[in-house]
């Protein structure tokens, strides 16, 4: 992918920005539903500082996916298709935000609140008829002296507005090192059996609701520690498909402990992590690492 951003394409702020992509997926090692996509498109995007705090985004995406499934892929990738092989999508998306951020620091925090509001919808027309809202809520407070309590939460809701099926490559998924530790990338959610294998997988869902505590503190004994930080956690999450009811019992839960370090290379993070309440076909991780992302 290329970007390219002006910050100051007006006088005032607003920022305009480019995009140019193409991606290849292949769920072959992962734990969901077997399929391979390729995807290339571009796209403009504008920024509005509405305040020091608050930003307003939008942009507008033409996207041509192109989706190769296979006899081991699940029913509802088959169905989407038409029951073919595979498919051909093209798309214009437009995507709207509002971003409110009062931290402190944008790295570790020690107080303030992050909100973030996201819509996404294709244009009537094409091959595609979605939609996809997700919201984020995330507040720190310093409870003692470089000691920071954080509270997140977040949900997420997508469907289509046509005749058309939902795209299953658009679902959302949960699990892993940024949403419920202790548990696989996206292994978490509604699943899917292989009749040949017998084996089960993860397909997504439509629905995502998602809520973390975590207490972050210094290392111990570490002079310098505004690069690294400990933590201990408790993540609650879930999706659900369509035809399920929005069910907190379903929830799964984890607990554990993290280390964050904003390393030469980028920021890394390793947690120990246990699921509490796995279910049978659930896939679990006790040690989890992540190098390249932001925390």
């Amino acid at each position: 992918s290329l970007s390219y951003t002006d910050p100051y394409f007006t006088p005032d702020g607003i920022s305009r920005g480019f995009d140019l992509y193409r991606r290849d997926v292949d769920t072959q090692s992962l734990d969901i539903g077997t399929y391979n996509s390729s995807s290339y498109g571009a796209g403009v995007r504008f920024g509005l500082p509405l305040s020091e705090r608050d930003f307003f985004s939008a942009g507008l995406t033409a996207d041509s996916t192109k989706i190769e499934l296979s006899s081991n892929s699940p029913k509802q990738y088959l169905d989407f298709c038409g029951n073919s092989s595979g498919c051909t999508n093209t798309s214009l998306q437009l995507s709207v935000g509002w971003t409110h951020d009062s931290r402190d620091n944008t790295l570790f925090p020690n107080k303030g609140v992050l909100q973030r509001l996201t819509a996404e919808a294709s244009v009537p027309g094409l091959d595609l008829q979605f939609y996809k809202l997700e919201y984020k809520h995330a507040w720190y407070k310093e409870v003692f002296k470089d000691t920071t309590l954080l509270l997140n939460g977040e949900l997420g809701y997508a469907g289509s507005y046509g005749s058309d099926k939902y795209p299953f490559f658009k679902n959302f998924y949960i699990g892993g090192v940024n949403s419920v530790r202790g548990y696989d990338n996206g292994a978490i959610g509604p699943r899917d059996v292989d009749t040949k294998t017998n084996q089960s997988f993860a397909i997504g869902g439509t629905r995502r609701v998602l809520a973390n505590a975590e207490l972050f503190i210094p290392v111990p004994l570490l002079k310098n520690s505004s690069q690294f930080r400990l933590s201990a956690f408790f993540d609650a999450g879930n999706v659900y498909a369509d035809n399920e009811s929005l069910s907190l019992g379903e929830l799964r839960y984890s607990t554990g402990l993290g280390v964050s370090w904003f390393s030469p290379f980028g920021p890394l993070k390793l947690v120990f992590a246990k699921a509490l309440n796995a279910k049978e076909n659930d896939q679990t991780q006790t040690l989890q690492f992540q190098l390249g992302q932001q925390f």
